[in-house]
């Protein structure tokens, strides 16, 4: 299982690096523009409160300044490029795991070596750990820095909270993915029900919340990730967090036993 993580995890390693290059110049790019739209006197706060209470919790969670540059970086990148955007990513590239293997009809040589099915899914799943880990790691290092570059101060611990819980969240809309992927043969159908699974409990946790169907929403992921409170507060749910935890070892057991018991010989 090990053998297989190290080498879906060195696959991946050029794709990661390359994800955290993008998201190393959105921030370079969304830091950068703070202090110009602070000396610009716009009133942010007037702005957010104008918003639909849908758009305010899809884009900006629930902060409740714009004017702080924890609010800033909460409504301008975590909310909508954490929240929703890497949780999508990650659960397109969980989806071709397994599916890719029997699309490409693989999967056929790869069982035929000392590995169960369930070694299989588990070894594939664990592979996407280190790049989730690598890309919080630099981004990370380059928001501190990048603040620090323009004048502002944060709370690096409440920062570092932020990417680590990311990690769980992340990880957990990965696993969605995985789910997708040993249930379809083709790759293309997996991707497409991965993401927009992720990205359909995502709407539904924006358009259910602090409604009287509120807890319609309690199963999308996206419930139990909160930037806004811990970057800002400091609030790290650990109620939360264990449910993200939860619900990766649930779909990931899930994931496995559907491909134990699934036909491949079609």
């Amino acid at each position: 299982m090990f053998e297989i993580t190290s080498f879906e995890a060195g696959r991946r390693l050029r794709g990661s690096l390359l994800l955290a290059g993008a998201l190393v110049a959105l921030i370079v790019l969304t830091v950068a523009l703070f202090p110009s739209i602070q000396e610009s006197g716009a009133d942010l706060d007037a702005y957010l409160e104008s918003l639909p209470p849908e758009a305010t919790r899809a884009f900006v969670g629930n902060v409740t300044t714009l004017t702080t540059i924890e609010g800033y970086l909460v409504s301008q990148l975590y909310q909508f490029g954490w929240v929703l955007l890497l949780a999508i990513y990650y659960a397109y590239a969980a989806a071709s795991t397994i599916a890719g293997e029997v699309e490409r009809g693989t999967v056929g040589v790869t069982l035929s070596l000392p590995v169960t099915r369930t070694r299989l899914v588990v070894g594939k799943f664990l592979s996407l750990i280190p790049g989730v880990v690598l890309v919080n790691a630099i981004t990370f290092l380059v928001v501190s820095l990048g603040v620090e570059l323009v004048g502002e101060s944060i709370d690096v611990g409440n920062l570092f909270a932020v990417h680590a819980y990311s990690v769980a969240y992340l990880l957990a809309c990965a696993a969605v993915g995985l789910l997708a992927s040993v249930a379809f043969d083709s790759i293309r159908r997996a991707q497409t029900t991965g993401a927009g699974s992720v990205f359909g409990l995502f709407l539904l946790d924006t358009f259910t919340f602090d409604t009287d169907y509120e807890w319609v929403g309690d199963i999308a992921l996206s419930r139990y990730f909160d930037p806004g409170a811990i970057l800002v507060d400091g609030d790290v749910s650990w109620a939360d967090l264990s449910v993200l935890l939860l619900a990766i070892a649930v779909l990931v057991v899930v994931s496995s036993e559907y491909f134990e018991r699934r036909d491949l010989s079609g």
